[in-house]
């Protein structure tokens, strides 16, 4: 049996910036992120990177990899791309991750010429291992707009979706072009493995369904990206951009292949509540593939200024515990609950989900759906199952 195991942070769109932002040669009071390059650090609960230092030291939080899907900083600012990547940095450092891979979000491309006028000039000389340690890949991608960083568990595709903005006009769509879709195409011919295989970019590959957040940003050639992908059996697509964390799957044209798309949010962008209702986000994805199958828990952290990060359920965040590659239905998964546990009034969840493994790893909506369907029934979480309930109670004995 073949089986692999990847853990991954995943920190996207901080829209880092000073308090004071220049526009157009004017100093401007606009505070667009809760992570400001000239803040202090205390009180904790204030500071999105310390209060989520304090939670990885608290929780004692381990990663393998972390993953940056870009827009460090806000509107170009410099010194908010030098502490927005210097700040993920010290978050995969706390983490005690050993590889972190970034790529490039439209805010970090200087498209309106603010500090020079070649648009690339502040994200390439960023250095500091940005977007990533190895040396070829990074002209890699810079030339090509993608690249392949290989690991003995994992394969991760790395799009620079912002490739081709060079001015404003051209800043609207993210993009990948044919030349590297074939690019794609041949390397993966030449590379079929069981690795965790994870695509990443700044943009959605195809427009994002909910929120009213706009669909005309998406990758140009988007769709047919996900359909190599699928032909190659890619398990999962990771985006930023939207800072409205959401998870779908998404069926291929080749391959017979569903790829999940998670959307991940934003870690610190002041914008989230007003434009999508939905708060900050870290999450932690806890993926295994065996088989050839892969699954994925993912853990979520919101954050709400004097708060601090909670991994709490709450409307107005994401399913603090979910996941995707659940091969059962919610009504298969009830009939297996009713069958191993109808003469017990009180289970233990994590013995339930140890025999019942496949609930760990149903999609948020999923996951809502049992909750209601068990309460329905009689059986009644001490918790919504978003939050990792204790025990499950059995009402109909």
């Amino acid at each position: 049996m073949n089986h692999r195991s990847l853990k991954i942070a995943l920190i996207s769109d901080l829209h880092c910036h000073p308090t004071d932002k220049l526009d157009e040669g004017k100093i401007i009071k606009e505070i667009s992120t809760y992570l400001l390059t000239d803040m202090l650090r205390t009180p904790s609960n204030n500071h999105p990177v310390e209060s989520l230092l304090n939670i990885i030291k608290n929780e004692k939080l381990e990663v393998d990899l972390t993953l940056c899907p870009g827009d460090f900083t806000d509107k170009a600012s410099i010194q908010g791309l030098i502490s927005g990547w210097g700040y993920s940095l010290e978050i995969n450092r706390k983490l005690n991750s050993k590889n972190i891979i970034a790529t490039v979000g439209n805010h970090d491309v200087d498209v309106y010429a603010k500090n020079n006028n070649y648009s690339l000039k502040s994200v390439k000389g960023l250095k500091r291992n940005f977007p990533f340690k190895n040396v070829d890949k990074v002209d890699q991608f810079w030339s090509k707009g993608c690249a392949f960083l290989e690991d003995e568990n994992y394969r991760v595709l790395v799009i620079n979706s912002s490739h081709f903005h060079y001015n404003k006009e051209s800043s609207y769509n993210g993009e990948i072009s044919a030349d590297s879709l074939d690019y794609i195409k041949d390397y993966m011919s030449e590379n079929k493995d069981d690795k965790i295989q994870i695509a990443m970019s700044h943009h959605p590959p195809i427009s994002h369904p909910n929120k009213n957040l706009g669909e005309d940003d998406k990758i140009v050639n988007g769709y047919e990206l996900l359909n190599i992908l699928g032909e190659f059996k890619f398990d999962l697509f990771i985006y930023g951009h939207k800072h409205h964390p959401f998870l779908k799957n998404v069926n291929t044209l080749t391959g017979n292949n569903i790829i999940p798309l998670f959307s991940s949010g934003s870690f610190s962008a002041g914008t989230n509540l007003m434009f999508s209702g939905v708060r900050n986000a870290f999450h932690i994805l806890e993926l295994k593939k065996v088989n050839n199958k892969c699954k994925g828990k993912i853990l979520t952290w919101t954050f709400l200024p004097n708060k601090g990060w909670e991994s709490n359920y709450d409307q107005s965040a994401f399913a603090p515990k979910t996941g995707f590659g659940s091969s059962m239905s919610i009504e298969q998964i009830y009939q297996e609950i009713e069958n191993n546990f109808k003469s017990d009034r009180k289970i233990d969840w994590a013995r339930l989900t140890e025999k019942i493994e496949d609930i760990n790893y149903l999609m948020p909506e999923d996951s809502k759906k049992l909750n209601e369907l068990l309460k329905s029934k009689g059986w009644i979480p001490d918790e919504h199952i978003w939050q990792g309930p204790k025990f499950l109670f059995n009402t109909n004995l």
